[in-house]
This record gives C-alpha cells, sequence and structure tokens, in this order.
C-alpha cells in the first residue's frame, strides 16, 4: 500500500501523529524509514507541533525543596484544554519512560526548545532529553572563569535555547563574583558561558550586568536568552543575550505608570513572543507582550490585575493559551496552576481559576509545557555529502561481508 502514496502525501499523514506512532511507522518500508530520519523531516515535525498544540505535553517537576523530586506528565494538555483538576499518581514519568532519572543533586527546570528538555544541577552540569524519544545527553563539569580577588565564583543563572547560525542548541550558565576592594565595595564581576550541545565547545563572554533577584532562569526568544538585570546606575533593564553572535543587547521596554519606583519586572514567553508581568507592589499586575521582537512600538497590554485578584507575588511564568485563547495557563509561585479568563472582569475576582494538582508528595513545583519532536540532544543533522558517504560505506561493508560468507 506504501507504495502507492506519494511522499509528499505521506509526509503531510506523519506530521499529524504522535512523535510513538511515528517511530513506528520506521518499519513499515525503507523509504518511509529514510524520510523519517531524514534532517528535513524532523525540521517540518518542528514546525508543525509548534504551530498547533496537537503534541503538546505539560510536564510537572515536583520538588522536595532539597532538590530532589519526580518528573510527571499530565496528558490533558493535549491541545491545551481548559481542565482544573489532574492526579499525576497514575503518570509519573521515570527513566524507563522518557529516558531521564531525576538526579539526586539540586535540580532546576530551565526551559524547552524544539521538544528538548534541559535541567541544570549541582551548578556545573545540565542535562537535555528528548521525553518523545527517550533520548538524554549529559552536560557535565562546566567550568568556570572568573577568577579574582572576590567571595568565590557562584552560579545564578543559566538558560537553554537553539542557535541558527551554527544549528546547535546551546546551554549558557551565568556565574557572578562579589568583588572587595576600597575602591569597589559589594560589585559583581559577571561572566556567561555558552556551550553547544552538539557541538561541544564553548564561549565566555563578558556581561557587564547584575542579575535580578527575580530571574534566574532566561527566556529563549528570537534567537536570544533574555534575563532582567540591573546596573548601579539603572534598574529593571531586559537584556538578551544572542546565541548566534555572541553578545548582549538591551531590549526596548514598554511606557509603564508613572510608578517606576515600586516597579518589579518578571519576564516570560508566549507563543514564541517576550511577555512581562509588571508588579507595582502587590497593588496591580499588568502583563505585556511583544509581539514583533525587538520592536518597541509593537508592546501591547494584554491585561491588568488589581491584586489580590490573581496572586500576591511577582513569580509568574505563561505557559500557554487554551485552545479557544480565551484562557491562559500561569504558574505562580511555583506552587500552583491557574487558567485565567481573558475576557472577563478581573475586576469582580472569577478571572482566575485553580487547578488542582492530586498526588504530589512535595509542596515546590515547576512546569512547563513540551511538545513532541524527533530532536536528538546529540550528534548535528548530517549533511548531504556525509549522508552519500555513509551510505557508500555500508554498501561497501555488505559487499565484503557477502563475499567473505561465500569464500567461508
Amino acid at each position: 500500500m506504501s507504495d502507492h502514496l506519494s511522499l509528499d502525501l505521506v509526509t503531510n499523514i506523519l506530521l499529524r501523529l504522535p512523535v510513538a506512532a511515528i517511530l513506528r511507522c520506521r518499519a513499515i518500508c525503507k523509504p518511509w524509514r529514510a524520510l523519517i530520519d531524514s534532517p528535513r523531516f524532523s525540521k517540518l515535525q518542528i514546525d508543525h507541533s509548534s504551530a498547533t498544540t496537537e503534541n503538546a505535553v505539560l510536564f510537572i517537576l515536583e520538588n522536595d525543596g532539597h532538590g530532589n523530586g519526580d518528573l510527571h506528565i499530565a496528558p490533558y494538555i493535549e491541545g491545551l484544554r481548559r481542565e482544573t483538576c489532574i492526579d499525576v499518581r497514575s503518570n509519573k514519568s521515570s527513566s524507563p519512560q522518557i529516558g531521564v532519572k531525576i538526579p539526586q543533586e539540586r535540580v532546576t527546570l530551565i526551559g524547552s526548545c524544539d521538544g528538548l528538555l534541559c535541567f541544570d544541577y549541582d551548578t556545573d552540569k545540565a542535562i537535555i532529553t528528548n521525553p518523545a524519544t527517550r533520548k538524554s545527553h549529559v552536560m557535565s563539569a562546566m567550568p568556570k572563569h572568573l577568577c579574582g580577588d572576590g567571595d568565590g565564583v557562584y552560579h545564578c543563572g543559566c538558560g537553554f535555547g537553539y542557535d541558527s547560525v551554527s544549528d546547535d542548541y546551546k546551554v549558557v550558565k551565568l556565574n557572578q563574583m562579589m568583588l572587595f576592594s576600597a575602591k569597589n565595595a559589594d560589585c559583581f564581576q559577571s561572566e556567561l558561558i555558552s556551550y553547544g550541545v552538539r557541538s561541544g565547545s564553548s564561549v565566555v563572554v563578558k556581561f557587564p550586568y547584575i542579575l535580578a533577584l527575580t530571574e534566574k532562569v532566561g527566556v529563549f526568544v528570537g534567537g536570544a536568552i533574555h534575563w532582567v538585570v540591573h546596573t548601579p546606575d539603572v534598574s529593571n533593564l531586559i537584556v538578551g543575550f544572542d546565541l548566534g553572535r555572541n553578545e548582549c543587547k538591551e531590549i526596548p521596554q514598554p511606557e509603564y505608570r508613572n510608578e517606576k519606583k515600586s516597579l518589579l519586572l518578571r519576564i516570560g514567553e508566549l507563543e514564541k513572543c517576550l511577555c512581562i508581568f509588571a508588579n507595582y507592589r502587590g497593588r496591580v499586575l499588568d502583563v505585556w507582550i511583544m509581539k514583533e521582537y525587538g520592536v518597541k512600538e509593537s508592546w501591547s497590554k494584554m491585561l491588568s490585575v488589581p491584586h489580590p485578584g490573581l496572586c500576591y507575588d511577582i513569580r509568574v511564568r505563561s505557559l500557554g493559551y487554551s485552545m479557544t485563547g480565551q484562557d491562559l495557563l500561569l504558574l505562580l509561585d511555583s506552587q500552583r496552576l491557574v487558567w485565567y479568563d481573558l475576557k472577563k472582569n478581573p475586576q469582580k475576582g472569577d478571572a482566575a481559576k485553580e487547578i488542582t494538582i492530586s498526588g504530589l508528595k512535595a509542596v515546590f513545583v515547576d512546569a512547563i509545557v513540551c511538545f513532541g519532536s524527533l530532536v536528538s540532544p546529540h550528534g548535528k543533522f548530517p549533511t548531504k555529502e556525509e549522508v552519500k558517504i555513509d551510505r557508500q560505506r555500508k554498501k561497501r561493508d555488505g559487499f565484503l561481508s557477502s563475499g567473505f560468507k561465500l569464500k567461508l
């Protein structure tokens, strides 16, 4: 039957399947296997999954406060249906299921990119894993480069994203050291170290900013990883580290209320757009979204929520929209998942509905939405020439093997 279907039609069909089903289809015939294993199909599958919510899955990292925890899957998130109760007891994700063993060291969920999840642990290690294919890659012994007359180097930030220039996924560590001198008391020296997951290379870049206490995990948008930072003279700056150019750039911000002294910022990502959670000291929370990356005029205020309409803390992360686009899924205070109705009047206090999570043993959780993909957490995509050479080698090896069998 597969002989009567064009590859274009087969491609369109396969793109709409879950990753597990796509992998099973590799066994149907050699043309299908070659199609699925090709870099072009993998990238088409990424584009299709990121443009839809068919393969979206909510991952919940349970944490006991000491860095130990379990990774859970919330299958209801397929299509981001608006559910208000989930039970993770029957959906615990362990090593045999997704190829990830959560280490016993202190663990931080850095982020997701193209179907890959990245975990940071023990300050100098990272795990990049593809839950759909159950393949993972451990990056260990990432050195620190700071040195000088200080109180020691400590790791204070991290990020994960894709560099389209080198076709590589990168883990970025932000290290800071407090300096003690008569001329420069209580000052920080900072650096960024960018590690290529596939290439294994690293780049060190000076970082002339101090990381804000509200932000440790960077936000990947527009080919750059972003943090909220400040200098001795200016606070609430948003800086992006361009993974392709290995340089920092300040991001223009919207026109806030005339209460900048009470303003606390937190940033996030929503459908590949940078967003800002502007908290005015517990009085009101404004949510902004940058529809065109890098363009100040493209900032648009999504909603304005009076406290205690949503939360008392600035710790907010946007996870995604519902299928209808009416509701926004938020992670609050690293403990609560909430659906926020964008069309309801926030003054009435009924716009937010908390999701009940049953089966968690610990209090502290983290969550992220990730879609299924075929991307390998390690190993660069082969070029056409490399594929040709590999086929010739296999053909030659097969011929020699059969020849030896005849002689024997």
